[in-house]
């Protein structure tokens, strides 16, 4: 815990402020700074006082001189009233003062809180406030959406932040920590409340992980169900998610209930898909058990299941309450899980972080360190282009080529692999292109070897173009590639003639 800096809470009237920096102050064991209450101490009136008998320049005035005292003090926990912070100056003192989080609700929820507590001071005219103040809340560095959560679960997310969790910011206005570090598993049972899983939760893994992982932590839970799939890429169809559907309606489970997906980038994808659509949606955790699944597949929200024509054509987005990455399950991972996970380390460091292509990084002992800068790769894209529409693809460098490996091979090849043979197909591609030149082309080659990745297939041209076809990138059927224009950037190519595909293949 930085326990040098304050934690600032603020956001919109009837979003729980002061309810959630109580629970968070308690659970920190810090002072907890309610900045309406102490106005209200020091000027020897209620707020609805002083903005009547004062003006509300006037409170605005005392509120900014709190602001100030309380910069210049650390451990706090601060729970500011709900125009604070919309000046830009006083915005940015709590900013440097320490951790700055904004609580979002939807105007339905506002309103239903707001009319318990009529008598605030702005009150009256809210929906008009709310418009005005919503470009000055985005500017806070982190958002959280309340609705359908309780204070201690929003407190819970504020702690992450404050131990260091990395953090996604959502379209919806809210956003999800991802932890990181080892033995977070073991801890998941006391923690069950701040995580949303102290209510119905069912855990989905498959044959491997659940005698593993799956047994024990659903043991660790209040009230936890197991529903374990069939291991493997061939099994991530409509079939398998029928079939879960039929083991949920067996449990009971309903629209409290929250998901569980425990396991590598298979059983995510379709855990999530699941609870992007039972009951028309619930709550979803991702726990990623593989490198792979870490550092892409958990992080942002796409999730979904394979067609005989093609991978992940049947899908939605789908954005987890949280993350939970736990590197000590590496330790069981086999190498080749391993392998593959570090094709998409790879891909990551040539699009944009080139320091992962440092070899140092590549062990198990600074497995955290790696998992972090990879995933952060993820977020910077993520957040940008969350449905993507842009940048977003460029995730997808050597999958195009990697996918329809995959199909071509009826999934005999694992998916790291796959994609591996495909970043060094869309290396060479861009050097044909002229983007590249044959130093960065080796270079790949050699770091793949060195990671023990395959770089070729035997594979008729023909035939992976045809598969390659049928991605569901391609646009109006025609060709839609990454490409690197040069280490650590990466672009998207349209119409490519088929003559300079098959070149490379």
């Amino acid at each position: 815990m930085n326990f040098a800096t304050n934690i600032v809470i603020t956001g919109f009237m009837g979003t729980g402020k002061t309810t959630v920096g109580q629970r968070l102050a308690r659970r920190l064991k810090r002072e907890f700074v309610d900045m309406d209450a102490v106005i209200e101490a020091r000027a020897g009136m209620t707020i609805p006082q002083i903005f009547a008998r004062r003006g509300e320049d006037e409170f605005r005035a005392l509120e900014r001189r709190l602001i100030y005292e309380l910069a210049l003090r650390n451990g706090l926990v601060i729970a500011t009233g709900g125009g604070a912070l919309i000046d830009e100056a006083m915005r940015a003192t709590m900013i440097r003062s320490g951790l700055v989080v904004c609580l979002n609700a939807s105007k339905a929820d506002i309103r239903e809180r707001l009319a318990e507590n009529a008598n605030r001071p702005l009150a009256a005219g809210w929906e008009s406030l709310f418009e005005a103040r919503r470009e000055a809340y985005a500017m806070m560095p982190y958002q959280i959406l309340t609705s359908g959560k309780t204070p201690e679960e929003i407190a819970g997310e504020i702690a992450a932040l404050d131990s260091g969790a990395l953090y996604v910011h959502t379209p919806d206005g809210g956003g999800y920590p991802i932890h990181v570090g080892s033995g977070l598993l073991d801890q998941l049972g006391g923690e069950a409340e701040s995580l949303g899983l102290a209510g119905h939760v069912v855990v989905i893994t498959n044959e491997t992980v659940a005698p593993l992982y799956g047994e024990t932590l659903v043991r660790s839970l209040p009230k936890a169900n197991l529903i374990i799939a069939r291991d493997g890429e061939a099994h991530k169809n409509l079939d398998t998610v029928r079939r879960i559907y039929d083991e949920l309606l067996a449990l009971g489970a309903d629209r409290g209930t929250t998901i569980v997906a425990l396991g590598g980038g298979v059983i995510g994808d379709m855990a999530g898909y699941v609870a992007a659509t039972y009951m028309r949606g619930v709550d979803l955790l991702q726990i990623p058990t593989t490198l792979l699944s870490m550092v892409d597949s958990s992080v942002g929200g796409k999730v979904g299941v394979d067609l005989p024509q093609g991978k992940n054509l049947i899908g939605a987005f789908k954005q987890p309450r949280s993350v939970i990455i736990d590197t000590n399950v590496l330790q069981t991972l086999p190498q080749l899980q391993w392998r593959c996970g570090m094709a998409e380390v790879i891909k990551h460091g040539l699009i944009a972080q080139p320091p992962l292509l440092n070899p140092d990084l590549w062990q198990l002992d600074a497995a955290e360190q790696l998992v972090r800068q990879a995933v952060q790769v993820k977020i910077d894209v993520v957040e940008v282009d969350p449905y993507e529409r842009g940048i977003r693809a460029h995730l997808n460098l050597g999958h195009t080529f990697g996918h329809a490996i995959e199909k071509a091979t009826e999934y005999a090849i694992p998916h790291g692999e796959a994609v591996a043979i495909g970043i060094v197909k869309a290396a060479r591609l861009s050097r044909n292109l002229g983007f590249i030149d044959d130093g960065l082309v080796e270079r790949i080659l050699k770091i793949m070897w060195r990671l023990e990745l395959p770089t070729d297939i035997a594979l008729d041209p023909e035939r992976w173009y045809a598969a390659m076809a049928t991605d569901k990138k391609w646009k109006a059927g025609k060709s839609r590639l990454v490409v690197l224009k040069k280490l650590g950037e990466a672009a998207v190519i349209e119409g490519l003639p088929k003559d300079e595909i098959c070149a490379v293949l």
